[in-house]
């Protein structure tokens, strides 16, 4: 990247930061697809990891930023009472997308996204919501929303929409 100063990734007026948990899981992911890209430039768009990535670009960049606060995000007390001011967003099944936003700023931090290891599967030590509390337990990512906002915004200067999600 050059030296210049980087502007934040805006979608329908809001500000979409990701805090480093996030986007170690996007990059290791986009890896993955250009590799896959790569070795099979037509038939990469059928595998999961591809549909993966596209599902989790379509949430983050385009759904959520719509209207976070939509009702289908809400989790209830899965991640119990001290953490019903976090969301997330379903896709295939077992994967959750966990963000944070805050309303008057129009800002949203998206927090982590699950992965293979870590599918919804009830009473699971893996499940992911379990492994998420956990996380938010230990600190990382933090609960506090100030915090949180400054650990994503050092990390989501590159926020951008990876060119292998280019499908067309």
């Amino acid at each position: 990247m050059s030296g210049g100063k980087h502007i934040p990734l805006v979608v329908n007026g809001w500000t979409v930061f990701a805090h480093p948990l996030f986007l170690d899981e996007f990059e290791a992911l986009t890896r993955q697809v250009e590799a896959l890209k790569h070795k099979d430039p037509v038939g990469f768009t059928k595998k999961n990891v591809a549909k993966r990535l596209a599902a989790i670009a379509k949430l983050a960049f385009e759904v959520i930023p719509q209207d976070p606060a939509r009702a289908e995000y809400r989790q209830g007390n899965t991640l119990g009472d001290d953490h019903k001011h976090w969301f997330r967003a379903k896709f295939f099944q077992q994967y959750r997308l966990f963000f944070r936003y805050h309303a008057p700023s129009k800002v949203i931090i998206l927090a982590w996204v699950n992965d293979e290891g870590t599918k919804r599967a009830y009473e699971s030590s893996g499940d992911a919501y379990r492994v998420f509390r956990k996380m938010l337990e230990s600190g990382h990512p933090p609960d506090d929303w100030n915090q949180l906002l400054a650990e994503a915004r050092t990390n989501s200067d590159w926020l951008h929409i990876p060119a292998v999600l280019d499908l067309d």
